[in-house]
């Protein structure tokens, strides 16, 4: 497989400032990359603050298309990562349409905008999620048909439909890049593993479901690299690729790790909690894509993933994400 070299290629990440694209960009910044960050302006500071004096940084808003296009005029990307969205998979459907602004029409703006600043883009990879494959059969493989089950889900669908119309229309070369569930340093607190770390930390019970639902668990890092793959490849213009270990455990075993490897202080407190409406007792995905893209392999197993993620928030316990 080919790939290309990112030394001094101007590199525009929607949503640096998040998770994933926090260690995206820090990991690009290693390829010598020039990285453009469009960020709100109220964006979370403390994920990059290490790295500011080595990016740009763009306010704006992607329902805005004055300052989309203020960005894209000033930065002139030749690639495009498209992090940036509205997350909440509630299955509420009062959240449609700011799912809808944001997601989908955010998501056009962007490429509307690399239209009119006439922009010579080498590639636009747009993140969806393994939600698009809702409630499918597992292994998830790229070939399925998509099965929104929520409002988040069925407006990333909505944007990798645009996406790829937009390649095979008007050949902006675009790419879908759908990562499974991530974990790692910095991520926010409301989310499992490290509400669950909190729960340690703070000596605390913590309840949940039963914890029979299978789930694989991806250390930010490999996904981070799985984009710079996405980025550097030469034969992936209008692919759908993967991003997953297909490393499946019940979330009840991933729990009692962390617990274990924090010293037992915390009782899990196994069917406290119903599983959510429609809940999917199997979600992992097939990876052989982009391994035979990308050449793409995971390299951090969960035991050595959860004790990282662990260190991390025992040294940063005053960060409550």
């Amino acid at each position: 497989m080919k790939s290309k070299s990112l030394k001094n290629k101007r590199i525009l990440i929607t949503g640096a400032d998040g998770f994933i694209g926090s260690h995206l960009a820090k990991r690009l910044l290693a390829e010598g990359a020039e990285i453009h960050a469009f960020v709100l302006e109220n964006f979370s500071a403390f994920r990059i603050q290490d790295i500011f004096d080595r990016i740009n940084l763009w306010p704006g808003d992607l329902r805005c298309v004055d300052t989309i296009n203020k960005c894209l005029k000033g930065c002139r990307p030749e690639i495009v990562i498209h992090l940036a969205s509205l997350k909440n998979v509630t299955r509420d459907p009062a959240l449609i349409e700011a799912m809808y602004d944001v997601n989908v029409k955010g998501t056009f703006n962007l490429l509307n905008g690399l239209i009119d600043e006439k922009i010579e883009l080498e590639k636009f990879i747009n993140t969806g999620t393994c939600e698009e494959y809702g409630d499918s059969v597992a292994p998830f493989h790229e070939t399925l048909r998509e099965r929104p089950v929520s409002p988040y889900s069925a407006s990333k669908v909505a944007s990798t439909y645009l996406c790829q119309m937009m390649c095979e229309s008007i050949n902006i070369p675009t790419v879908n890049v759908r990562p499974f569930l991530t974990y790692g340093p910095t991520q926010d607190t409301s989310l499992f593993i490290p509400s669950l770390i909190k729960h340690c930390l703070w000596g605390k019970d913590f309840k949940m479901t039963r914890g029979e639902q299978t789930r694989e668990f991806n250390y930010v890092t490999d996904i981070a690299e799985g984009f710079v793959l996405v980025a550097q490849a030469e034969n992936v213009i209008g692919e759908i690729i993967n991003l997953g270990n297909s490393w499946e455990y019940k979330i009840k075993d991933v729990a009692q790790k962390i617990v274990e490897f924090m010293g037992n202080v915390t009782k899990l407190d196994l069917g406290a909690f119903p599983y959510r409406p429609g809940e999917a007792m199997r979600f992992f995905s097939s990876s052989e894509k982009a391994k035979k893209l990308l050449g793409w392999v995971p390299k951090v197993n969960l035991d050595e993933g959860l004790e990282k993620t662990i260190t991390w928030y025992k040294q940063n316990k005053n960060v409550l994400l």
